[in-house]
């Protein structure tokens, strides 16, 4: 491996020095002073004194060229500092990596790969929402915006051929808004070594908080573990210390990660965990261990899982005499898609506030939802079905990096990478409060707060329980807190 770095970086610096003598070649001051040398005898037989004017303008020359010099230092540089002492090494790309792929002078594309089948088919449609953002919002850079977009069925192999075929045969500039844990576990390396942009990965696992290691992924959601964080200062606000908690997690990195923040915070937080549950993530029902949750009778249920296993979850509890406090994974957070089928049964279950829901009359009058719900209409879907408005509230993230990148000299990958990592803005689709930063190392996840919000069935709305209850900078980068 070391040698093959060692080939690549003498490659590079090969080329760097072609490039250098090519611009030497062309400089306007090289080319000044050879017409000078070949039109002085004319011009001093005709005007005399016009031939020390001439030497003078050669002697000026090597200042130029001395000038001209520089410019190859400046296309030497291969790394740039991301914040806290994350750097992006291009030194080590492939030597066919091309940092304008995706782009030319009409079009950017950007690659996904989202489950239009299986379990969490529901998801599917966050490639269209995105895509509708970028056809509503107009030209980036003069540029249209385009999806590329493969099913993948949540299945990790699945995802891992889909990158690999859109990245052979499509010219993509990047990726964004992978759905999975495993999914983008499962393309990360690969991203990485191929220096392409791994952007907004649609998890909240704490591993995509990794600046250091893996410099082009950047994570979009509230990590599982600042969640699990959350929940538990909201119980302790809630219940005091002593409480007892059940817990139902998805038997996955998705899932396992919520339960090994659970198991700590709820130590941490003076509360007793009595019950902790997994369930397989191909099941079709969880009905057999939310019977296992009932029978603990705990104050708290958690349900650390997503896709149909959340409102299957929220009813089973509904249906039993239990009647604990339930928070739900911020994964299920669309009305329209897991709440409505279920309707009052939903009534009362808890999860993190952070985005406006394009289905919750609060929100009737919002500029940014009114806009949501008009470009996806006009479309020709529904706002409330599917996650076309997930992925139109994603789209706006894309546009912000998009912008930073512009600002940092333009849309490229490297661009991209370093836009991902040096993000501070209030989305409009967020809840007033919520603010989206990072830096580097220093603060790698883009979501650090949120508010704890109660689902009124009847009104197909959330309502605010509690105040913002925020860790923004204190997640730092992964594995340091």
């Amino acid at each position: 491996m070391k040698k093959r770095r060692l080939l690549r970086l003498v490659a590079l610096l090969m080329v760097f020095g072609l490039v250098a003598a090519a611009c030497g070649s062309d400089d306007d001051g090289d080319d000044g002073s050879v017409a000078a040398e070949e039109e002085a005898p004319e011009e001093e037989a005709a005007e005399g004194e016009a031939a020390p004017e001439e030497e003078a303008a050669e002697e000026e020359a090597p200042e130029e060229e001395a000038a001209g010099e520089e410019a190859p230092e400046e296309e030497m540089a291969t790394e740039y500092d991301l914040g806290g002492g994350a750097i992006l090494d291009i030194s080590e790309c492939p030597d066919d990596w091309d940092n304008s792929a995706g782009v030319s002078d009409d079009e950017i594309r950007i690659g996904i790969t989202v489950p239009r089948s299986g379990p969490l088919a529901g998801f599917g449609t966050i490639a269209d929402g995105v895509q509708i953002y970028f056809d509503n919002y107009g030209p980036v850079d003069g540029k249209s915006v385009t999806i590329v977009d493969r099913d993948d069925g949540y299945e990790a192999a699945r995802t891992l051929t889909g990158v690999e075929e859109i990245i052979d045969t499509e010219d993509v500039l990047g990726f964004s808004f992978i759905i999975g844990s495993p999914n983008n576990a499962a393309v990360r390396d690969l991203l990485n070594e191929e220096c392409i942009p791994h952007l907004w990965a649609s998890t909240g696992l704490p591993d995509w908080g990794d600046p250091v290691n893996f410099p082009w992924t950047s994570g979009l959601l509230t990590p599982y573990t600042t969640e699990a964080d959350i929940w538990c200062e909201h119980i302790v606000q809630e219940f005091g210390e002593g409480a007892t908690v059940a817990g139902l997690f998805m038997n996955n990195d998705f899932g396992k990660a919520y339960q090994a923040q659970v198991e700590a915070c709820t130590a941490e937080n003076g509360l007793d965990l009595v019950e902790n549950v997994v369930h397989d993530p191909a099941a079709e029902s969880v009905a057999n261990e939310i019977t296992t949750l009932a029978a603990s009778d705990a104050d708290v249920a958690i349900l650390g899982t997503t896709g149909a296993f959340c409102p299957q979850g929220v009813a089973g509890v509904a249906g039993s005499p239990w009647e604990p406090m339930v928070l739900v994974s911020a994964t299920c957070q669309n009305i329209g898609l897991f709440w409505d089928p279920i309707g009052p049964l939903a009534e009362g279950f808890r999860i993190l506030g952070t985005v406006k829901d394009v289905s919750d009359p609060t929100y009737a009058d919002d500029a940014f939802v009114l806009e949501a719900r008009a470009a996806i209409e006009a479309a020709g879907f529904d706002p409330a079905e599917g996650s076309y408005s997930t992925g139109y509230q994603f789209g706006r993230t894309l546009q912000e990096t998009f912008d930073v990148a512009l600002a940092l000299g333009g849309i490229d990958r490297v661009n991209l990478a370093r836009a991902a990592y040096g993000l501070d803005f209030e989305s409009e689709a967020s809840l007033p409060g919520i603010t989206s930063i990072t830096d580097g190392s220093n603060d790698s996840y883009i979501a650090e707060g949120a508010f704890i919000v109660s689902f009124d069935a009847e009104n197909r709305r959330y309502v605010e329980v509690s105040d913002v209850i925020s860790f923004e900078g204190e997640t730092g980068t992964f594995g340091i807190g």
